[in-house]
């Protein structure tokens, strides 16, 4: 099989694909990476590891006979065509070189014949003898009367692999020990994560650890046996599914603290199965597990109130660490009842009670859709230039408001917009390095403070207003 791509991490995710999709089903086969000549240190890490069988760079192409000889001998075709090759040098006057090319040939070849009989004996020999002291013996004689005519770094070598196979044999019953104790049944624990963190404030009910629930979709039969490894030596239920319907269909039932949900479920997919969620009202976290190929998903997925996300495959501690904070730290979800649109969305439950207010934040709802769905560097840094800018007029006509109605939380609400406005110039930035990974982290931090400054802090004086009978507040002049 040869694979060429001008992309090897493109190239090598699309073959892991291929093997996890074809299973036990998949052909004996030799695999080769075609690459250009700047991934040539991947190419050989890739092959170093054993996943693929050899590389050949092709970009630029000048090499092709190291592309004919990787081809022949992976099909095992050198022996058949080395004579025909050899044949061509003489008829091109090489006759010496050839001469020793042959002669070369003959030589390894009488060489490996009397290494693969030493190896015949010795593995014989060992086979028969029980007593370490025997085996000793018996081939340190086979060293000395096989081995006489060889090199003697030959001899040496193979004296140290007695010596190896010595102690190795003395270890055996230490190493059975080891292995018996690592298989017993393992006590559960929460290995991973901190028990201590799954606490809320005091002001809240503690749930008991052992009853936080984990509902998991994963429709791969190989990522579902990792996950299935890692929750079944933690403190938490945890129930595993394969497509969205059963998603669905499980929440009333199970009624877990949080989801773990690939995108690439059959059925329904992960954005559908979440979208179906949060239409019925449903808030509970939801923690995207996602190809990296799916990562384009992710923007559409935040809309909808994604806790977090992790990439296939992760750490048994990314995995955990990120289910612990969904727990811990669940947000706000926007409302999304009778709507299809994957844009958060501006609704008359978010009016705080002044005209000027909600039309700022109606803008903002349209910058935050527009930040999400950017995909580029330059669009991405422009439109979060003017989110600030508009956030820092925004802050500063809300704290006019609060002054003028004599809020008594003004100063706290003033230190969290200065707080906020740190954030917001810390992130812009960051931007200068943009990656997606980066514009995903800041679309799920703009969806957290946009639910947690309108549904809480902005309501707070908005119920203020209301009970002071401040009747004028909604045309208050900003």
């Amino acid at each position: 099989m040869l694979l060429s791509s001008n992309d090897i991490k493109k190239t090598i995710r699309f073959y892991i694909d291929y093997l996890e999709e074809c299973g036990q089903s998949i052909a004996p086969h030799c695999a080769i990476l075609l690459i250009n000549n700047r991934e040539s240190s991947y190419g050989y890490l890739a092959c170093e590891n054993g996943l693929f069988d050899n590389y050949v760079v092709i970009n630029p192409f000048n090499e092709p006979c190291r592309l004919k000889l990787v081809l022949l001998k992976e099909l095992q075709l050198i022996k058949n065509s080395q004579n025909d090759n050899l044949d061509k040098l003489i008829s091109e006057g090489e006759d010496k070189f050839t001469s020793c090319i042959e002669h070369g040939v003959a030589l390894k070849n009488a060489f490996m014949l009397e290494v693969n009989k030493c190896e015949t004996t010795l593995l014989s020999t060992v086979s028969k003898v029980i007593d370490d002291d025997k085996v000793k013996a018996v081939l340190e004689n086979l060293i000395i009367n096989s081995l006489e005519e060889m090199h003697g770094n030959i001899s040496k070598t193979t004296q140290n692999i007695v010596e190896q196979l010595k102690t190795l044999r003395q270890n055996n019953q230490l190493l059975k020990q080891q292995i018996e104790e690592t298989l017993k049944p393992k006590k559960k624990t929460a290995e991973g994560i901190n028990p201590k963190s799954l606490t809320f404030d005091d002001s809240c009910e503690q749930k008991p650890i052992l009853s936080y629930k984990v509902l998991i979709a994963e429709p791969s039969d190989i990522f579902s046996s990792v996950i299935d490894k890692i929750f079944s030596e933690t403190v938490f239920k945890y129930l595993l599914v394969h497509d969205g319907q059963t998603v669905l269909a499980q929440i009333t039932e199970f009624n877990p603290d949080v989801i773990l949900m690939a995108y690439d479920l059959p059925k329904l997919n992960g954005i559908e199965v979440t979208k179906a969620l949060r239409k019925a009202g449903n808030e509970v976290p939801v923690v995207a597990y996602t190809h990296l190929n799916d990562k384009k998903m992710i923007k559409r997925w935040i809309p909808l109130g994604l806790s977090g996300y992790i990439i296939k495959p992760s750490k048994k501690s990314v995995i955990l660490r990120s289910i612990t904070k969904a727990i811990n730290n669940p947000i706000d979800i926007l409302y999304h009842k009778g709507s299809d649109k994957e844009d958060i969305q501006w609704v008359p439950e978010y009016s705080v009670g002044n005209k000027e207010m909600d039309e700022q934040h109606k803008t903002l709802f349209i910058m935050i859709n527009e930040f999400f769905h950017r995909d580029n560097k330059e669009a991405v840094v422009n439109i979060f230039q003017h989110l600030t800018s508009y956030v820092d007029l925004h802050f500063k006509a809300e704290e006019n408001l609060l002054r003028q109605i004599n809020y008594p939380k003004t100063a706290e609400h003033i230190k969290q917009h200065n707080e906020l406005t740190d954030k917001f110039h810390l992130l812009e930035q960051k931007l200068d390095n943009y990656t997606i990974d980066l514009h995903h982290k800041i679309s799920t931090f703009l969806y957290s403070w946009l639910t947690s400054h309108i549904l809480k802090s902005d309501m707070d004086y908005k119920y203020y207003a209301q009970s002071i009978e401040e009747t004028s507040f909604s045309h208050y002049d900003l």
